[in-house]
């Protein structure tokens, strides 16, 4: 096997009260000089599919001195097929890195070949649960570990919903083995823009399943007819997100956790000190929850 398709093998796994930050290519020079003090970087899975690209040679520097965990954006585990070249690609891609945990999102992405750049919801049905387990499984079967569902900050509901969120990821979990990835953002742009209560979904999420947690800005857009909370990663994390963090943390545990920042992005050191404020949280709420 040469050097361009080896299999990285000193792999590293964090701990449970681990912190990371998103590598993202616009700061791979700042990553590859600086070698900020977190414990893991998270990747999107399709800026690395290139295996003789400059942000794949970036990785593979990294490599040595960070656990690794892939986040894939583009699959679409709820459209009506997968593309397969796709999944191959995330299949050499995980091979070659070695990650600790790979996720998705629970979404559409396109339709009859036409792919829209978005995370679209899907409604929460019977038919959605049946259609969605067979990807994972599919996925699954073709990287050969379990893969991590993520609950996405929706903007519309579906009139067709017959199933509560949490209850569907906790039946998605039951049918097929994955994990769960909880991001706290999204939960706290849903409660804001549908009323829902986040404390319902964290009453009834299975947080045995949860092995990932996301942390990332969101602000809220005001139109002449209404206003929507937005995702949007391109800020700082929101005092209610962090309040909501906390109690998750109080539920789940000391988990990974991710400050995921995808836009107007800073200096690496101000994602630093908030991958250092995730981490002083957790030591707060579950003393001595620190990586070893």
């Amino acid at each position: 096997m040469d050097q361009g398709t080896r299999a990285v093998n000193n792999a590293k796994t964090p701990d449970g009260g681990c912190i990371g930050i998103g590598l993202r290519v616009p700061q791979h020079r700042e990553w590859t000089q600086l070698k900020p003090p977190v414990d893991f970087l998270e990747i999107h899975a399709e800026n690395y599919f290139d295996a003789g690209s400059p942000a794949r040679a970036d990785l593979d520097l990294l490599r040595p001195d960070y656990a690794v965990s892939i986040h894939g954006v583009g699959l679409g585990l709820g459209n009506a097929a997968l593309n397969i070249r796709h999944l191959q690609s995330l299949r050499d891609l995980v091979a070659r890195t070695e990650p600790f945990v790979v996720s998705e999102h629970l979404c559409w992405t396109g339709l009859q070949g036409a792919y829209f750049n978005h995370l679209l919801p899907m409604p929460f049905t019977e038919e959605t649960l049946a259609r969605v387990s067979d990807h994972i499984e599919l996925v699954q079967s073709v990287i050969g570990r379990p893969l991590l569902i993520e609950p996405i900050a929706a903007y519309l509901r579906y009139q067709e919903d017959r199933i509560n969120e949490a209850d569907l990821l906790n039946a998605l979990v039951d049918r097929t083995g994955c994990g769960l990835l909880l991001d706290a953002t999204n939960l706290y742009v849903n409660s804001r823009n549908h009323g829902e209560n986040p404390q319902t979904f964290l009453e009834k999420i299975r947080f045995s399943a949860v092995e990932e947690i996301h942390l990332a800005g969101c602000h809220l857009n005001q139109f002449q007819d209404g206003r929507v909370w937005i995702d949007s990663h391109d800020r700082p994390v929101a005092d209610e997100v962090w309040a909501l963090y906390r109690q998750i943390l109080s539920l789940a545990g000391p988990r990974p956790t991710l400050i995921e920042r995808d836009a107007n992005l800073p200096p690496l050191q101000e994602l630093v000190d908030e991958a250092e404020h995730a981490q002083l949280l957790m030591m707060n709420v579950h003393e001595g929850a620190l990586c070893r």
